[in-house]
C-alpha cells in the first residue's frame, strides 16, 4: 500500500527510544534527550482539578476556540508575560498541545508547493507538519550565535514563499532572538505579504538577564504574524496538551474549521488546569525558573571542561547545543554514548543541516548530582572517544 505521509521520515526521538529501550529500565540510565521540565503544578492546582473533575461540563466538549473563561484569563497572562494584546474572543484558540496548534496553522495557510523558511537547525516535528500539508521546508541556516540572519532569509524568498518560521526562546539551540533581528525579519514579511509564524512555547524560559520578545508586539504587522504558545514547559504539564494559536479574525475563522477537523477542542481538564494554574499566583513557576537558570550555570559551568565541545552559551531553554569538534556523524556518536554510558542525547542532524554537528543535551527534569554524573560520562566518553 502506498500512503501519502510515506516521504515523511518517522518521529526521530521515537526511533532513538526504540536504541535506548534495553537501558530505560536500568537505574543507571540518564535520559538527556526529551525535552521535558522538572515540575508539575503546585497542590492547590491540582486540589482545585479534583474538586471539578466529578463535573460532568468536565467530560464534555468546550466550544471549539476553548473556554471562554480560559481564554480571558490567558489574555491577561500574555498581557502581563508578554507585552501583547489579544482579544479573547475572536484571535485566540485554545489548542491540544503547541504542535496541535503548528500543525493546524500550516494547513490552513500552505497549500501544495508552497514553501517555508525556517533558519535551521529547526524543530523536526514543525517540517514533519509542513510536509504533511504538502508544503516545501526552506532551510536557511542560523549564524555563529545562532542567531537567524535576516538577510539570507529574504534572499530565500521566491513567488512559491508562504510564510516565515521563528522559534524564539529556540528548540534546539536555546537562543532567544534580538529584538532588532526579529523586527527586521518583520519588515520583510510584510514587504513580500508573507506570514511570520512566531513559536514562543518557550517564552518564560529567559535567562541571564534577557528578554522574550514577541513580534506581535508589532502593531502594524497583526495581520501576518500568527504565534503560538503551550504550557508544556512553563507550567510542567506537558502529558495534558494544552497549547494556544493566536492570529488575525481572518485566520482564526479559518483555522477554526481545521481545529473543529482534527480535535474539535483541546481536552476539557487540560483546559480546567491551565485555567487554574493561570488564576494561581505562579509563585511555583519563578521557583522552577530559579532552579532553571542555576541548573543552566552549573551545566555550562561543566561542559566547557570537555575538550571535544565547542560551546556557545545561549540564554534560552534548558537545552544545550554544543559543537563535536572533528565530527563525522553525530547519530554514530549518539549511538556509541548510549551504548558505553547509558546515556541519551540527541544528535543535532535531527534537526536540520545546521545541526549535523552538534548534539543536543536536555537538562529540565534533573537534580545537579544528575547533571554532574552526566558530564562526567560525557568526559571520560570523549576522553577514549579521541583517542580511537
Amino acid at each position: 500500500m502506498r500512503y501519502r505521509t510515506h516521504s515523511i521520515r518517522p518521529p526521530p526521538i521515537m526511533k532513538l527510544a526504540e536504541s535506548a529501550k534495553r537501558f530505560i529500565g536500568s537505574a543507571n540510565f540518564l535520559d538527556l534527550g526529551q525535552g521535558l521540565p522538572g515540575h508539575i503544578p503546585p497542590k492547590e492546582v491540582l486540589n482545585a482539578l479534583s474538586e471539578r473533575i466529578s463535573h460532568p461540563t468536565t467530560h464534555r466538549y468546550t466550544h471549539d476556540q476553548g473556554q471562554l473563561e480560559l481564554r480571558e484569563e490567558l489574555a491577561l497572562y500574555l498581557r502581563q508575560t508578554s507585552q501583547i494584546d489579544v482579544d479573547p474572543q475572536r484571535e485566540l484558540t485554545i489548542t491540544a498541545g503547541g504542535n496541535q496548534a503548528f500543525a493546524g496553522t500550516v494547513l490552513t495557510i500552505i497549500e501544495q508547493d508552497d514553501e517555508v523558511i525556517m533558519p535551521s537547525p529547526y524543530y523536526f516535528n514543525s517540517v514533519m507538519a509542513v510536509q504533511l500539508a504538502g508544503g516545501i521546508v526552506k532551510q536557511v541556516p542560523v549564524n555563529s550565535r545562532y542567531q537567524p540572519d535576516p538577510e539570507a532569509i529574504e534572499a530565500a524568498i521566491t513567488p512559491q514563499t508562504k510564510c516565515v518560521l521563528l522559534v524564539s526562546p529556540n528548540n534546539p539551540t536555546g537562543a532567544v532572538y534580538d529584538q532588532s533581528v526579529v523586527d527586521k525579519i518583520v519588515d520583510i514579511c510584510l514587504q513580500n505579504d508573507l506570514f511570520l509564524i512566531s513559536d514562543e512555547a518557550y517564552a518564560r524560559l529567559v535567562f541571564n538577564d534577557s528578554k522574550h520578545y514577541s513580534p506581535r508586539r508589532r502593531r502594524d504587522a497583526h495581520d501576518n504574524i500568527i504565534t503560538l504558545g503551550s504550557f508544556s514547559k512553563d507550567f510542567g504539564i506537558s502529558g495534558w496538551r494544552v497549547g494556544y494559536t493566536i492570529g488575525s479574525t481572518e485566520f482564526m475563522d479559518e483555522f477554526l474549521k481545521v481545529q473543529d477537523t482534527i480535535s474539535i477542542c483541546a481536552p476539557t481538564a487540560g483546559q480546567l488546569i491551565v485555567l487554574e494554574a493561570l488564576k494561581s499566583d505562579q509563585t511555583w513557576v519563578e521557583e522552577e525558573l530559579r532552579r532553571l537558570s542555576l541548573l543552566r550555570e552549573f551545566a555550562y559551568l561543566r561542559i566547557r571542561e570537555i575538550d571535544a565541545f565547542d560551546t556557545f552559551e545561549t540564554k534560552g531553554t534548558f537545552y544545550l547545543f554544543p559543537r563535536v569538534k572533528e565530527c563525522t556523524s553525530t547519530r554514530d556518536i549518539v549511538l556509541a554514548i548510549l551504548q558505553s554510558t547509558e546515556t541519551l542525547v540527541l544528535p543535532g542532524g535531527i534537526f536540520g543541516e545546521a545541526g549535523e554537528d552538534h548534539l543536543r543535551i536536555s537538562i529540565g527534569p534533573l537534580t545537579p548530582d544528575a547533571v554532574d554524573e552526566a558530564f562526567n560520562r560525557l568526559s571520560d566518553f570523549f576522553a577514549h572517544y579521541k583517542s580511537e
